[in-house]
Formats: C-alpha cells, sequence, structure tokens
C-alpha cells in the first residue's frame, strides 16, 4: 500500500494552524463517536506578547469555546468562517473548545446552521444551560475535567438527538471519503435526489452549499498533506485532491487562506517544529 493509500484511510478531521504555533500551549483531546464522527477538545492559553490577532481558516466545524475567565467567564458557538478572519483573543487567560463536525445534528440549538456560520453566538442563546455548570466547567482546572464534566452536563443534551436525513448522513460521508473531490451532480445521482433539493437540504443542516463545503473540506485535506511534506509534494496534492493544476490550488488556497501553499508549509511547519513556540 502506498503512502498516499494510506493517508486516505484516514478519519477526516480539520484543525486550526495558529490555535498550535501562536498560543502559549496547546492541548487536545479527540473523541472517536459512536456514529463514526469525531469530537475534538482542546485548550490552550494566548502569550500575552501576542500583537497580531490570530487567524482562523475555515473548517466546516461548529466550535463551542468557553472563555475561563473567573471573573468574566463566557462562552459562544462559533460557527466555521469561510475565509480567513483575525480574531482577539485575551492575553493570559485559558480558552477551552470543543470542536464538531455538522454530521452531529444539533437539533437544540435556537438557531439554524445557516444563522452560525460565519457567527459567534452566546452559547446561553443557543441552548438553556444552568448557571452553575457554566461556573463549574470554568473554575474546572484540569483539562480532562473540563471534558468530563462538558460531555455530562452540556454535550449529552445537544448531542442527545443524532437523527441527520439520510441524503445529509450519506452525502457527508461520501464528502469526507473522498477529501472533498466530489461531483455535486453525481452526488444527486447517488442520492436520488435533484441538486436542488440536495443544496436545500445542505442549507439547513450543515448551513452552507454542498459545493462550498467540499471546497473546505478539499482545502483542509490538502493542509494537512503539505504539513507532511517529508511525504507528499504539491503535486501529489493537486493530483490527490482534484486540482486541475498549480494555480487552481494556490487560487483556492488565497481563497480561504492567506498564504500560498508554499508560505504556508515553510511558516507553519517552521513554527511546529520549533520547540520555543
Amino acid at each position: 500500500m502506498s503512502i498516499i493509500q494510506s493517508y486516505n484511510n484516514f478519519d477526516y478531521f480539520p484543525f486550526q494552524p495558529a490555535f498550535e504555533t501562536l498560543t502559549d500551549y496547546y492541548i487536545e483531546y479527540k473523541q472517536r463517536n459512536s456514529d463514526h464522527s469525531t469530537t475534538l477538545f482542546y485548550q490552550f492559553k494566548i502569550n500575552q506578547d501576542l500583537i497580531e490577532p490570530m487567524s482562523v481558516i475555515p473548517d466546516g466545524c461548529i466550535d463551542i469555546l468557553f472563555y475561563c475567565d473567573p471573573v468574566r467567564p463566557s462562552a459562544n458557538v462559533c460557527g466555521t468562517v469561510l475565509k480567513y478572519k483575525r480574531i482577539n483573543f485575551q492575553a493570559n487567560c485559558e480558552y477551552f473548545g470543543v470542536r464538531f463536525l455538522p454530521k452531529q445534528e444539533t437539533q437544540l440549538f435556537k438557531y439554524s446552521m445557516k444563522e452560525v456560520i460565519d457567527c459567534q453566538i452566546p452559547l446561553a442563546d443557543m441552548i438553556t444551560i444552568e448557571p452553575t455548570i457554566m461556573e463549574r466547567l470554568i473554575n474546572e482546572q484540569d483539562f480532562r475535567g473540563r471534558i468530563k464534566l462538558f460531555k455530562e452536563e452540556i454535550g449529552n443534551n445537544i448531542f442527545a438527538c443524532n437523527d441527520l436525513p439520510a441524503i445529509i448522513d450519506y452525502s457527508l460521508n461520501k464528502i469526507y471519503s473522498t477529501k472533498g473531490n466530489v461531483n455535486m451532480n453525481q452526488l444527486a445521482v447517488e442520492t436520488g435526489y435533484s441538486t436542488r433539493y440536495l443544496r436545500k437540504q445542505f442549507d439547513a443542516h450543515v448551513g452552507m452549499p454542498p459545493k462550498l463545503f467540499s471546497q473546505i473540506v478539499r482545502f483542509q485535506n490538502s493542509l494537512h498533506m503539505l504539513l507532511n511534506k517529508h511525504f507528499f509534494t504539491v503535486w501529489d496534492v493537486i493530483n490527490e485532491n482534484g486540482y486541475y493544476d498549480q494555480s487552481h490550488l494556490i487560487n483556492e488556497f488565497k481563497k480561504f487562506g492567506y498564504l500560498t501553499p508554499n508560505k504556508f508549509m515553510h511558516t507553519v511547519s517552521k513554527k511546529l517544529s520549533d520547540p520555543t513556540n
């Protein structure tokens, strides 16, 4: 089995490079769910000397981000951005986050998925949550302890119902398994519905058209391959992800990110490998 074939067997899950490269520390834990999706729990603290806002990039996910300040605690539901965005985080304070894919249906949210895209909405406006639960999670000092509290007191309510329509469940699995390299007309044929109906269902359950979501998945997969530069070249990324040529790859990086592929490899790989960062 080739490196690329082996790589394609890995589960898809996106990431935010700046969280790992521009923070005092970053830790994470990935939980495999019964529906074959993944939930990412993470925690980080911002260096007080960080003068530039951190950039977040499209990942197709939903984050619940807790600002763990005992004096001014807060929690927001953050939908995926559609292009890179600079966000100010508070220095000298821990953040605890939960990132999950649209495959985990959140029917208890009071806002639709389309309303969440590219927005930050207070968690208390999205679901009913006891103030004491928020206080306990903020004051918990242990990362694993926060995970346990979230799962027992919040996650069990948010993810209690996971009853996605079959067309969305099938389409998401297809997009993830092909790393976003899927034709929308063919996807409509496979599901037995029209492209118009498919788009309508994606707007309702994912918050964006299936083509755009597929492009974001492909972009994230390309980032992962570029970080494994010892195994993959730019041409591997082009060929495996269905880009027409190098210009197509570069244009998509500029659409979703802020660096060309080569600059991204140089900048992020250097920071990840530098123990002083």
